[in-house]
């Protein structure tokens, strides 16, 4: 049995335990708002995922609803260590990841409520402004229609992006899945009718931002490494194996393609781009805190240029330009997967990408244990000259950049996949329609979030 953090080490201040604006990266939404066309599309494809989604996702859109996410999305890391991490969670032997994640209490969110930023946006749920469209999905018992607060940003989100990408931190071999099965976790609030599309894109922003901020407290985030080292020492325990071998030895949740294809549409859902496109992406400030397991070779300054390298293309819905960080364009999942190489300037390039120059190293490659990361001057957040973008257009098939790769994965996905984010005609339809018009008993327990 693991020893859990020390009282001392859950109560005492930490320099992120503070309450942050997050409502300033999502404010974009006010403009969103007054927008029909675009609100338009948000509440169809709300009732299309609530009424059309098949009873198997809707039931394990009931478990989510109720379950501490950091437990139900236990799957993410595969049938047989998934199963392994869920029973050691269920048994009391993981408790410092339990204090850190646990839905009521765990301390990698504890102040970070999207309470202040629903009551500052104040806008209507699904269930309260489409009722009659809309088809009410529960557990016997259940109140998942019952709560008044507001809708924007999604709650739900918030927490299982937080709790997902810190299990990301902790097991970055595993980053694809264990972030897709986050992002299913939260898709599964718009097939609820308890959040729209719009709701679960903010809330993903709000997620990474706060494990974020607890990476980049120099103070903190050494508890966020001891939990990460309970839980592999755990799972090669429990296995009986390297991790390595382990991973390799199960049924993956997904395929790392299908994994970052999934996670890539879910950024957007499908909405048009109404801004500029291929405009350069501002990378969050200390974003690059969040790459440190999966690529510990490279400096600061080389883990913000992945992000840059990985962001999807500017003009989406809540992407604010160049007007703060750029939290909406940044796919934390590729970033973490991706084959970085090391020009023989000290950029980096992504490997496979023709635009690479000669004479570069390989450097930061997933799938490895997190080791000692790379030091390197801070940068002040300005984007390389040549941003990653995803292609407005399809590309080519000799196009074999890496932006164009991830953009025909996603259309082959799409078009053989029948997936919920393939929705052909409904945009041009809304667009005509709308255009004339546990273990912290020394804390107090998390607020409940919705």
């Amino acid at each position: 049995m693991a020893d859990p953090f020390t009282p001392g080490e859950l109560t005492r201040p930490y320099p992120s335990d503070v309450t942050y604006p997050y409502e300033s990266i999502m404010d974009s939404f006010n403009v969103l708002r007054n927008d029909p066309a675009i609100i338009g599309l948000n509440d169809a494809i709300t009732i299309r995922f609530n009424t059309t989604t098949p009873s198997d996702q809707v039931d394990r859109a009931i478990v989510d609803q109720y379950a501490d996410m950091s437990i139900s999305m236990a799957d993410g890391m595969g049938q047989n260590l998934g199963a392994i991490y869920a029973a050691g969670r269920e048994n009391g032997e993981l408790p410092k990841v339990e204090q850190l994640l646990a839905k009521e209490g765990g301390l990698i969110g504890y102040y970070s409520s999207s309470n202040p930023s629903k009551n500052f946006f104040g806008y209507d749920r699904p269930y309260i402004r489409l009722t009659a469209s809309l088809k009410y999905h529960d557990k016997p018992g259940g109140d998942a229609w019952g709560s008044t607060g507001g809708s924007f940003p999604s709650g739900h989100t918030s927490q299982a992006y937080w709790q997902g990408t810190a299990l990301a931190v902790m097991l970055p071999e595993l980053a694809p899945q264990i972030l897709a099965r986050t992002s299913e976790a939260s898709n599964n609030r718009v097939i609820m009718a308890a959040h729209y599309p719009l709701d679960v894109m903010s809330g993903r922003m709000m997620g990474n931002h706060i494990t974020e901020r607890r990476m980049t407290d120099t103070e903190f985030r050494p508890l966020i490494e001891a939990a990460g080292a309970e839980l592999r020492n755990y799972l090669e325990a429990q296995c009986g194996d390297t991790l390595a071998n382990c991973i390799a030895a199960d049924t993956p949740y997904l395929s790392d393609d299908d994994s970052l294809a999934v996670y890539e549409e879910r950024m957007t859902y499908g909405f048009p781009q109404i801004g500029a496109s291929g405009q350069p992406v501002i990378v969050p400030a200390n974003a690059e805190s969040l790459l440190l397991t999966s690529h510990p070779t490279l400096t600061d300054v080389q883990r913000r240029q992945v992000l840059a390298l990985t962001a999807i293309d500017s003009g989406y819905p809540l992407d604010e330009g160049n007007i703060v960080d750029g939290w909406q364009r940044l796919n934390l999942a590729a970033a973490m997967a991706a084959d970085v190489v090391v020009n023989a300037d000290g950029s980096v390039s992504l490997a496979g990408d023709p635009s690479t120059p000669p004479g570069t190293t390989p450097g930061g490659n997933p799938g490895t244990a997190p080791g000692t990361p790379g030091t390197g001057p801070a940068d002040p957040g300005a984007a390389p000259a040549t941003p990653g973008t995803v292609p407005a257009v399809a590309p080519t098939d000799a196009d074999n950049s890496a932006a164009a790769v991830r953009t025909r994965a996603v259309a082959d996905r799409l078009a053989t996949s029948g997936s919920d984010f393939a929705l052909p005609g409904l945009l041009s339809g809304i667009l005509a329609l709308t255009a004339g018009a546990g273990l912290l008993l020394v804390r107090r327990k998390a607020a409940v979030r919705s």
